[in-house]
């Protein structure tokens, strides 16, 4: 019988499997059952310096970025000492209207005050305005239940709410269709400010009550030609409407401040989504904001400053939101599992798990229900300082570092890095950072349902693994110093740059 091995000539090795020649057999992926700790280039990850975590930034730190008029001077230092501790609870409100573009850094302490006057007369006709079209749509005598201004989760148990007769009394009278609606309601006389949201502010300690009369009667004119801009679509409104009710009562209700029935709070929760939904149709609503704007409201503690701390949040993440968006961001965390940690990126592919569609709580409510609810708030701060970006200054100051310790180690070859154009913000690391911290646990996970239960079971402290990702961001700035240094070694002579021929040919002649 023939044998399957090929006869070698003597001295040349051990004889070829058969497969390796024969293309009826199947290639069979191998991963090793004891997988080799996390590497870039040979290099541990524990070898890189970071920075220590400093305690929470506290009130007479935070004066020190003031001026005397109340300016923020030194933003970066703000952001960066967000970053390596957090922010008190005792002045994380107003720490936050900085981090969340609340109020613009150059701004005095009097002049908040009148933006935030501002902020509460257009908030007050956002609001007023899609509660009037509700009103205008529905049935004449219809509850405010019916009408779709409150939720039963609002109501007393067993109440029943009245009808709402100052707008349904003029019902008859108007087009029902919606350019007829709009109009109707551009009619409607708001009324006065919400004395609820005046209370939120401190204008008494500046302005005398005319003062502040005047005040509103002027930006209430304005608000109104801002709000009359928008056109309201019911249908659209009302299907936001049955989403948000699913979701806001199972908001947070372990946490004392969301607790209870006709609890408050949930009615802020609801009027702010539906203000968002309504004047940002492209986005809507979707499930996952309640969990983000319970954190602004926790905070804030003003229905007012939530709702524009809230939209510019989303206004700047709106596309993580979308079905594309979100797969970019898991792009991103597997581009980047495929640099640091491709043995691990290996075994989730060879198990059909590359979507990697498990980080996809973590990368959308930045790592909230991974945490307690305080710690979540600490970390949310954190990931939002934005001061450890690729595009960073510290991310620049990292590649010079970078660059001067390989121009020491080349012998005076110096040449600029680019960072890679890659969006790789700091949660990106940070979820990379998890994967490789529970890697063992990982690797015996081999199906959809295995890897979720291990993902929701997983146990870190947030210190530590803050750590573990801003050591990963550094190493990885190293990686593309050096790749650069590479790079550039290995292009063929003929497509050198004439300034690097002539580099080598006077290191050659020094030689």
């Amino acid at each position: 019988m023939r044998s399957n091995y090929n006869r070698l000539p003597e001295n040349e090795g051990a004889p070829k499997r058969p497969c390796s020649s024969d293309e009826s057999f199947e290639r069979i992926d191998i991963v090793p059952s004891q997988p080799p700790p996390p590497q870039i280039d040979g290099q541990i990850l524990e070898d890189v310096p970071v920075s220590k975590r400093t305690a929470p930034l506290s009130e007479e730190k935070f004066l020190q970025f003031l001026d005397a008029d109340g300016r923020l001077v030194d933003e970066h230092g703000l952001r960066r000492t967000v970053f390596l501790g957090g922010v008190e609870p005792s002045i994380r409100k107003q720490v936050w209207q900085f981090v969340f573009g609340l109020y613009p850094c150059t701004s005095t302490s009097r002049e908040r005050e009148t933006i935030l006057l501002d902020y509460i007369v257009k908030y007050h006709e956002l609001r007023q305005r899609w509660k009037t079209m509700l009103v205008l749509s529905s049935r004449p005598g219809s509850t405010p239940l019916e009408q779709g201004l409150i939720a039963k989760y609002q109501t007393q148990e067993g109440s029943t709410p009245p009808c709402s007769p100052e707008i349904s009394s003029a019902q008859p009278s108007f087009d029902t269709s919606p350019e007829g609606m709009h109009r109707a309601a551009a009619g409607v006389v708001s009324g006065p400010v919400d004395a609820a949201l005046l209370s939120e502010t401190h204008l008494t300690d500046t302005y005398t009550m005319e003062e502040i009369q005047q005040k509103l009667e002027f930006m209430k004119l304005q608000a109104q030609v801002f709000v009359n801009r928008h056109k309201i679509d019911v249908n659209d409104m009302r299907t936001n409407i049955r989403v948000i009710d699913k979701d806001v009562p199972r908001t947070d209700r372990d946490v004392e401040y969301f607790e209870g029935r006709s609890n408050p709070h949930l009615t802020q929760l609801r009027d702010i989504l539906v203000t968002c939904a309504v004047y940002n149709p492209k986005l809507g609503y979707a499930q996952g904001m309640n969990d983000i704007l319970s954190r602004f409201l926790f905070v804030m503690e003003s229905e007012v400053e939530t709702f524009w701390c809230f939209k510019n949040y989303m206004e700047k993440i709106e596309y993580d939101f979308s079905e594309e968006g979100m797969v970019k961001k898991i792009d991103l965390v597997r581009m980047l599992l495929s640099e640091v940690d491709p043995v691990l990126l290996r075994h989730f592919e060879v198990h059909e798990l590359g979507n990697l569609f498990f980080c996809h709580r973590w990368l959308l409510l930045g790592f909230k229900r991974e945490f307690s609810f305080m710690d979540s708030l600490r970390c949310f701060e954190i990931l939002s300082s934005h001061h450890l970006e690729l595009s960073s200054l510290e991310a620049e100051k990292a590649l010079r570092k970078e660059e001067m310790l390989e121009f020491a180690n080349t012998g005076g070859d110096t040449r600029t890095t680019q960072m890679p154009q890659k969006e790789y913000t700091f949660e990106v690391f940070m979820c990379a950072a998890l994967l490789m911290e529970f890697r063992d646990a990982l690797f015996d996970c081999k199906d959809t349902g295995m890897v979720f239960t291990c993902v929701n079971g997983l146990k870190f402290e947030l210190d530590d693994i803050l750590t573990k990702s801003e050591r990963l961001f550094f190493m990885y700035c190293r990686k593309t110093v050096e790749d650069s240094f590479h790079l550039v070694e290995d292009t063929p002579k003929e497509e050198m740059s004439l300034q690097q021929k002539l580099l080598n040919k006077l290191k050659g002649n020094t030689q």
